[in-house]
């Protein structure tokens, strides 16, 4: 989750407490039927249960639960449900002592309602830790003030979420400490503070499979491979520890810009953090254009190549367990933040949908696009099964 992220949190934090209110939909209302223009006719189904299946999840937003409309229908078809942010610790507990639930809540009665599991996300993320607990942190060097944290969340779901990010985005090897990012917990803790935070998960509750989560690690330039190099220094220390460490996950955050993935460096990538013993988890994916002066169809072709490239990867690895997307619909995604066309384009939507970025699976009208159905062929890894990655396909 690349930091240009921060941008758009003030708002995304305030929009929980008002968003999750509302019961969410149960599993005995009617499905949504629309057809035609605004209907949903996506190829998506659930992942099929067997050993070799990759499970499908995408973020979600409790405001989301609460109404018929195609993107729930879109949602009900997912494996593994993730908060986009409303899960953060500044969302659940702003004020110190004073937790706020319903946006766990809301999410894991509707996943419970529809066979769903839910991926908690996350416990340590920076950029989402509220000021008291920084201040907190570093004034006192207590541990307790990141278990007690653990605790609210870990107790209360224990048998309802049974995977969780411990620790989002602990890697920064520009300016970082020997790799690992400067965060109140590193300044407070030390180097670590990851495995003390996932022994403390663990012990809170030992059923739970326990994640850490970095971005930056997909593309083929020198700092993208610092950053997977010292990601990898990392969980093989923590494994050769004992630390109690299940799933490593891989953001998919990809940049047109940045050119092709290189599947030769991320295939083994990928293998060299499965050999430590962890299975792996591509998440957060989706794309960033570099051009939107082309055409709708050509520009769709160009993030469906990018996110072939990846997927073929990622199939191919028999650690790889699930593929998450920040997101379903170009109309609700993130990406839009970060430029101000966009911005005005969401404002006067369905005038001016072309200004969008197209890095989701569905347009901003739940129409599927080309990335849909990759996705869906991902989930019986029938694009890594054919051979293994090799050259990169052309984006231009």
């Amino acid at each position: 989750m690349p930091t240009s992220r921060r941008a758009v949190l003030g708002a995304m934090m305030i929009m929980p407490l008002s968003s999750a209110m509302t019961r969410p939909l149960s599993a005995s209302g009617p499905p949504f039927s629309g057809a035609g223009q605004n209907g949903w006719n996506g190829p998506m189904e659930r992942s099929l249960p067997g050993e070799n299946a990759v499970q499908f999840g995408a973020a979600i937003r409790p405001d989301q639960l609460t109404v018929e409309s195609p993107l729930l229908s879109a949602i009900r078809t997912s494996d593994i449900l993730v908060p986009e942010y409303h899960g953060q610790w500044s969302a659940v507990e702003w004020r110190r002592g004073n937790p706020w639930f319903g946006n766990y809540d809301a999410i894991t009665e509707f996943a419970h309602r529809h066979g769903q599991k839910v991926r908690g996300h996350s416990l340590i993320w920076e950029q989402m830790t509220p000021q008291w607990a920084r201040d907190e942190m570093l004034d006192r060097r207590d541990w307790r003030t990141v278990s007690l944290h653990f605790a609210n969340l870990l107790k209360r779901y224990r048998g309802r979420i049974d995977e969780w990010v411990v620790v989002n985005e602990m890697i920064d090897t520009e300016q970082g400490s020997r790799g690992m990012r400067r965060t109140s917990f590193h300044e407070a803790f030390g180097s670590d503070y990851v495995a003390q935070a996932l022994h403390t998960a663990h012990r809170l509750d030992p059923a739970a499979r326990l994640m850490i989560n970095e971005y930056g690690l997909t593309h083929d330039n020198p700092v993208d491979e610092r950053r997977r190099r010292a990601l990898l220094r990392l969980v093989e220390r923590l494994k050769a520890d004992g630390v109690p460490l299940h799933i490593v996950g891989i953001q998919g955050h990809l940049e047109l810009a940045k050119g092709a993935v290189p599947q030769r460096r991320i295939a083994r990538f990928m293998r060299e953090l499965a050999e430590t013993g962890v299975q792996l988890a591509l998440t957060e994916v989706d794309v960033l254009e570099d051009d939107r002066f082309r055409s709708l169809a050509e520009r769709d072709r160009r993030v469906e190549a990018a996110v072939t490239q990846l997927l073929e990867v990622a199939c191919a690895e028999p650690a790889m367990k699930s593929v998450t997307t920040w997101g379903l619909s170009d109309r609700h995604s993130w990406l839009q933040e970060r430029d101000e066309g966009s911005m005005a384009a969401l404002a006067l939507l369905p005038q001016g949908h072309e200004h969008l970025n197209r890095g989701l699976p569905f347009d901003h009208d739940m129409q599927p696009k080309s990335m849909n159905g990759k996705l869906a062929l991902a989930r019986t890894r029938a694009l890594g099964s054919s051979q293994p990655p090799g050259g990169n396909q052309a984006l231009g």
